[in-house]
């Protein structure tokens, strides 16, 4: 009988509709509509409503007309009355038709939004890498203005009569102060370094531990002191260098910006000494994560000293330590560099300890993790080195 298995498909088109939109339903209380107002058209596009008031109140509308269809089918069966029927009949398949529309309509409104928000996320990634690229601009600018205002405080040690002058006797007390200037002069570039990485997204354990190996730092903060041993061991390494004679080091000291220096003479023995160590201290690597290119490289490579705040700040740092190999190669005989190795016991003549020991570490033995700043021996005298110590019951961790 035709109206058996209309009811039949019905049944099964509902089902289907009911269970797949039923979590809509859910903490949800709706007011139902009349059968009349059920019957207007279920795709029209809400105007304030969201999609999911909108879907819900088309349909319970469509809920309560079929009840009332389903209601009157059963009504016309007694007395039996086929015409009723008939009716009854195409009221609940119109119906379902109407909740097949709804259906079709939440879904294709529903990948429509998807597709939306898929958009707003490729937009939202490049936003976010436009903010790192001037986080990074940042920083180096907060770097550059502390070190503005430090300047007046190192340069006091050196200044005399106006201008810059390293020494008036080259003294291993001299060197000691250098020496000291230059440390101070490292730990703040290896301070943006880092801040750079962070902004940039790298692993700092990760890379702390492929520079100083399985050391294991007592607290986290001290794996910068990773990353100014690297500085120091690139900075230091011996190569064929064009030394100036101690009396021309003071021409090169005695200007009041390092940059200004190398502009002066960009072909200087400082400059080229500037030039060779950036491309082994700043590695193609580093550069292309913390600028997005290697346009600072290139020029480099090309003899040139670009104009940012990294690479001042790059050359005030390799000034200092410039001047610390000049000084060192000055006195007769040569000073001596020396460095403390991984597992050495501690020795305060020759090693200073680049953190303060906590008071639980003073009655164990302490042992070497790696040197930070290598130290210098002239003559009988002694400039120790900087290095990181590691208690014996770290000894056995993992990092």
């Amino acid at each position: 009988m035709e109206t058996g298995s209309s009811r039949r498909a019905a049944g099964k088109s509902s089902s289907s509709v009911f269970f797949r939109i039923s979590q809509l339903c859910k903490l949800r209380s709706v007011g139902v509509f009349s059968s009349t107002e059920s019957r207007k058209p279920t795709h029209a596009e809400p105007l304030e409503e969201t999609l999911e008031e909108f879907v819900l109140s088309k349909l319970f509308s469509s809920i309560s007309a079929l009840k009332c269809g389903y209601v009157e089918l059963q009504q016309a069966h007694i007395p039996y009355e086929p015409g009723k029927i008939k009716a009854a009949d195409e009221v609940l398949v119109s119906q379902l038709e109407s909740l097949s529309e709804l259906e079709h309509f939440y879904v294709e409104k529903q990948k429509g939004e998807f597709l939306e928000f898929e958009k707003h996320q490729v937009v939202l990634q490049e936003l976010q890498a436009q903010i790192q690229a001037k986080d990074a601009e940042i920083l180096g600018l907060k770097w550059e203005i502390e070190e503005l205002d430090c300047r007046n405080a190192e340069m006091m040690k050196l200044v005399e009569n106006g201008s810059c002058c390293v020494y008036k006797e080259l003294t291993p007390s001299v060197f000691s102060d250098v020496f000291g200037l230059t440390y101070k002069s490292v730990h703040g570039f290896a301070k943006l370094v880092i801040s750079l990485m962070k902004v940039s997204g790298w692993d700092l354990s990760l890379a702390a531990n492929s520079i100083v190996g399985s050391v294991v730092f007592s607290e986290k903060s001290h794996k910068k002191y990773a990353f100014e041993a690297y500085i120091f061991r690139k900075m230091l390494s011996c190569e064929e260098v064009e030394w100036l004679e101690l009396d021309h080091l003071n021409q090169i000291m005695s200007f009041g910006d390092a940059f200004d220096a190398l502009m002066h003479d960009p072909d200087s023995s400082y400059a080229k000494f500037c030039r060779l160590k950036y491309l082994q201290v700043v590695q193609p690597k580093m550069e292309f994560a913390f600028f997005s290119n290697l346009h600072q490289r290139m020029f480099v490579s090309n003899d040139g000293h670009p104009k940012t705040s990294f690479y001042r700040g790059f050359a005030k740092m390799v000034r200092l330590v410039w001047c610390l190999r000049i000084m060192a190669c000055s006195f007769i005989p040569n000073a001596e560099m020396f460095y403390a190795n991984n597992g050495d016991e501690y020795s305060e003549d020759y090693m200073e300890s680049i953190v303060n020991l906590k008071i639980n570490y003073v009655e164990e033995r302490l042992k070497v993790g790696f040197t930070v700043m290598p130290g210098f021996k002239i003559g009988d005298n002694v400039v120790r080195c900087k290095v990181y110590l590691c208690g014996m019951k770290f000894s056995d961790d993992a990092q």
